[in-house]
C-alpha cells in the first residue's frame, strides 16, 4: 500500500457524499413525480408540463453554470468550487421542502442545477489532482458510483417517505459533506500552478501520510514545465498541442457519452420498457434500472484501473452499438408485424444496453476530461465539455416525447447505435491510455513528447 492510501481514501469517501447528493438531485423529479401530480401536492397539482419543464430546467441552469464552477475551480480552488457546489445544494433543499407555489418549485430545481453540475466538475477535479496514480481511476470511479447510488437512493425514499421528510434527508446528505470540505487540504496541483510550493509541500505531506521522501518526489513531479505557457486563454488552448489535444479528445468523449442512448434508458426507463413490452412493472421499472446501473457501476469501479479506460470504452460502445440495433429493429418490425415470438429481445437488449454503458461510459469520460488536459487549463476544458453535455441533454430530453409521439423511438434507437458505432473508431484511433500514469507524464506525451519506460509502472 502506497504512503497515504488511507487518507486517500477517507478523502475520497467523504468527497463523494457530495456525489451523492448531486445523484440525489438528479433522481428527485423521478421519486417526487407521484406526489406532486396528486390531489394534495405541497405546491398545489401540477401537469405533466410542469414535470417537462421541471426536467430540463437543471440541465439549462447547469448550461451557464459550469463556466462559473470552472471559474471558481481557476481562479479560488478546487476545494473552494466543492463548497460552492454543497451551498446551492442546501439553498435548493430549503426551497423544496417549504415551497408552497410552483414558481418556487422551480427556483428549488433550478438550484439543484448547481448541484447536479457543479458536483460533476469539482469533485472529479479535486480527486483527479489529490489522490495516487495508481488508484486514481478507482476513486474518481468511485464519485459515479455514489451518483448512482443517490439517484437508487431518491427513488427508494421518494415511494416511502413524505415530500417533507425527503428533502430535509437530502439536506442533511448536502451539509454534512459541505462542511467537513473545510478541513481538507487544497488541491497540490493547483497550490503550485499559483507558486505556493509551501502551501502544496504540506498538502502532499498530509496526502502521504507523512512520508518527506513521497511527498518530495510527487512535489517535483508536479512542478510545471518551463517549457509550457502556464497563464492562457481559453482560445490559447487550441494553440498548444496538448491542451488542443486534451479537448478534443475529452469533449468527444463527452459527446459520445450524451448520445449514447443513455437517456433513452435513464429518464424514459417507463416508457422504454413499455414500449419494449417489458414483462418488469411499469411502477418498479425505474427502482430496478436503478438497481442494475449502480451494480454495473460498481464492475466498472473495480476495473478501471486494472482492465483500463480504453477497454471499458470498447465495451460500452460495442455493447451498445448492438443492443440498440436490435431494439430498434424490434420496435420498427412491431409496427407492421406480429413479434410475439420476439418478446425477449427488447428487455435484453436494454439490460444490456444498461450493464455496458454504465461499465465504461458512465465513468471513462469523467475520467478523461479530468486526466488529459493540464491542471491550468483543466477548468476551462471540463466547463465547455459540462455546458456541451448540457445542450445535447437538453436537445435529446425535448426530442424524446416528438420521437415517441410520432411512433419513430425506433429510430431515436437507431441513431444512438450508430454514436456507439463512430465511439468504437474514436477508442481506436484517438483515445490514449492513461491507467497508472502520473498527470504529468499524460501531458507531456499529447504533446509529443517521448517518455521512457523505466520499470513495470514507472515512467520518466
Amino acid at each position: 500500500m502506497e504512503p497515504g492510501s488511507l487518507r486517500q481514501i477517507t478523502l475520497t469517501l467523504l468527497v463523494s457524499i457530495m456525489a451523492l447528493a448531486s445523484g440525489m438531485s438528479t433522481g428527485w423529479l423521478t421519486s417526487m413525480t407521484s406526489k406532486l401530480l396528486s390531489f394534495d401536492s405541497p405546491v398545489g397539482r401540477t401537469t405533466k408540463k410542469d414535470l417537462s419543464q421541471l426536467t430540463v430546467l437543471p440541465l439549462y441552469v447547469g448550461f451557464f453554470v459550469s463556466f462559473i464552477y470552472g471559474f471558481i475551480a481557476k481562479k479560488f480552488g478546487r476545494k473552494d468550487a466543492l463548497i460552492c457546489v454543497g451551498i446551492p445544494s442546501i439553498v435548493s433543499g430549503f426551497i423544496l421542502t417549504f415551497a408552497r407555489s410552483k414558481v418556487l418549485l422551480y427556483v428549488g430545481r433550478g438550484f439543484a442545477g448547481c448541484t447536479m453540475v457543479g458536483g460533476a466538475i469539482a469533485s472529479f477535479m479535486y480527486i483527479s489532482e489529490t489522490v495516487s496514480d495508481s488508484v486514481r481511476g478507482t476513486l474518481m470511479a468511485t464519485l459515479v458510483f455514489q451518483m448512482k447510488a443517490g439517484i437508487l437512493l431518491s427513488y427508494v425514499l421518494g415511494d416511502n417517505l413524505s415530500y417533507e421528510a425527503f428533502n430535509f434527508i437530502a439536506i442533511a446528505i448536502s451539509v454534512i459533506p459541505t462542511i467537513l470540505i473545510l478541513w481538507l487540504p487544497e488541491s497540490p496541483h493547483f497550490l503550485v500552478n499559483n507558486g505556493r510550493i509551501k502551501d502544496a509541500m504540506s498538502t502532499l505531506l498530509w496526502l502521504k501520510g507523512g512520508d518527506i521522501k513521497a511527498a518530495k518526489s510527487k512535489l517535483e513531479s508536479i512542478k510545471p514545465d518551463r517549457t509550457v505557457e502556464q497563464n492562457i486563454s481559453f482560445f490559447q488552448i487550441l494553440k498548444y498541442t496538448g491542451s488542443r489535444a486534451a479537448l478534443v479528445v475529452s469533449l468527444l468523449a463527452g459527446i459520445l457519452q450524451a448520445t449514447s442512448g443513455v437517456y433513452v434508458g435513464l429518464n424514459y426507463a417507463e416508457i422504454t420498457f413499455k414500449d419494449a413490452s417489458s414483462p418488469v412493472n411499469s411502477g418498479n421499472s425505474t427502482i430496478v434500472i436503478a438497481i442494475l446501473i449502480l451494480v454495473s457501476t460498481l464492475l466498472g469501479v473495480f476495473l478501471i484501473d486494472t482492465a483500463g479506460r480504453k477497454t471499458l470504452l470498447y465495451i460500452s460502445f460495442v455493447g451498445g452499438c448492438v443492443s440498440l440495433a436490435a431494439i430498434s429493429s424490434f420496435l420498427y418490425l412491431k409496427k407492421g408485424r406480429n413479434v410475439e415470438n420476439c418478446e425477449w429481445i427488447p428487455i435484453t437488449s436494454v439490460t444490456t444496453f444498461l450493464i455496458c454503458n454504465t461499465v465504461g461510459l458512465a465513468m471513462v469520460p469523467g475520467v478523461l476530461a479530468n486526466e488529459l488536459p493540464a491542471p491550468n487549463v483543466k477548468p476551462a476544458v471540463c466547463s465547455v465539455i459540462s455546458a456541451t453535455v448540457s445542450a445535447i441533454a437538453i436537445a435529446i430530453q425535448q426530442s424524446l416525447p416528438i420521437f415517441e409521439d410520432n411512433g419513430y423511438m425506433y429510430l431515436m434507437f437507431a441513431v444512438s447505435s450508430g454514436f456507439n458505432f463512430l465511439g468504437i473508431f474514436y477508442t481506436w484511433f484517438m483515445v490514449p491510455e492513461t491507467a497508472g500514469m502520473s498527470l504529468t507524464t499524460i501531458g507531456r506525451e499529447l504533446r509529443g513528447e517521448r517518455v521512457l519506460t523505466l520499470s513495470a509502472g514507472e515512467r520518466l
